[in-house]
């Protein structure tokens, strides 16, 4: 990993890719979506059939209340564990993707796939971590997203950041890039998902988005614009409480690991 990055609340991170696999079918909305359309839920089923798919991989929010939960949740870490077994991915370590999703309304949003480092990360009120909560966490909502998460050896991201970046530094630059970069999918999304495609950033282009996200985390820009020398870096503007979740999970692994090891220990990130 770039050096670039060590203090910057993202980084790069382990991502793993299917290979092999039917894409449109392997692609499935995040879990807490539809949570009062079981119909939906029902649709993708049927599409998916027996193909390999992030269907296996989530437990959708519906089903945490549900009288089979237990069962579910070992349904999906043994699926998670025979899809490693059978080497359905592609690792790519260290690594940034960018994104561009094209709307069914053919709006396009663009973004970044990394992972956050969760002792930057504060979802209590008034906090003042690099990255916070955008709204109050429901504790209760908590346990049963750590029964799915503490087990499971793999990590489905469900978490968007939004960084203030009115000069458009970080993102943009990236889209001006892409021919110097590995595309590694580019497929239509079900359920008039729209399209969505991602490139595997090079190291130059890693190293602008370090340089960026520094710049606009130095404490005395942060001061100038907000009146504030609590730098805020990120801030969750999607899937707060399995962020939340994540960080649950850390803090017990801390709890039973010395401190020197803490920067070792693979709960202290999360993909988003």
């Amino acid at each position: 990993m770039l050096r670039q990055f060590d203090d910057l609340a993202f980084r790069p991170a382990d991502i793993l890719l299917p290979k092999d696999a039917d894409m449109t079918k392997w692609a499935v909305v995040a879990c807490d979506q539809y949570t009062s359309q079981p119909e939906y839920w029902q649709r993708v089923e049927e599409y998916v059939g027996s193909a390999p798919s992030s269907l296996r991989l989530i437990l959708p929010e519906s089903c945490l209340d549900g009288p089979n939960v237990e069962t579910d949740i070992m349904d999906v870490n043994n699926t998670m564990t025979r899809y490693l077994r059978e080497e359905r991915f592609e690792e790519y370590p260290n690594a940034l993707i960018y994104v561009e999703r094209r709307l069914d309304n053919l709006k396009v949003r663009r973004g970044l796939v990394g992972m956050v480092d969760l002792e930057q990360y504060d979802y209590e009120p008034g906090s003042g971590a690099a990255v916070r909560a955008t709204e109050g966490t429901v504790m209760s909502r908590i346990p049963p997203r750590v029964a799915v998460r503490k087990n499971a050896p793999l990590e489905l991201p469900h978490v968007m950041l939004l960084a203030d970046d009115p000069g458009k530094t970080v993102i943009e630059p990236l889209a001006a890039r892409k021919d110097k970069m590995q595309k590694v999918y580019d497929f239509d999304l079900m359920e008039r998902g729209g399209h969505i495609a991602g490139w595997l950033l090079d190291e130059e282009s890693m190293a602008l988005v370090a340089d960026a996200l520094s710049a606009l985390a130095q404490p005395d820009a942060f001061r100038a614009k907000y009146g504030s020398d609590n730098v805020m870096a990120f801030a969750v503007g999607d899937g707060n409480h399995s962020l939340a979740t994540a960080k649950e999970c850390y803090e017990r692994q801390k709890s039973i690991t010395p401190p020197e090891q803490w920067d070792r220990l693979p709960a202290r990130y999360a993909l988003v």
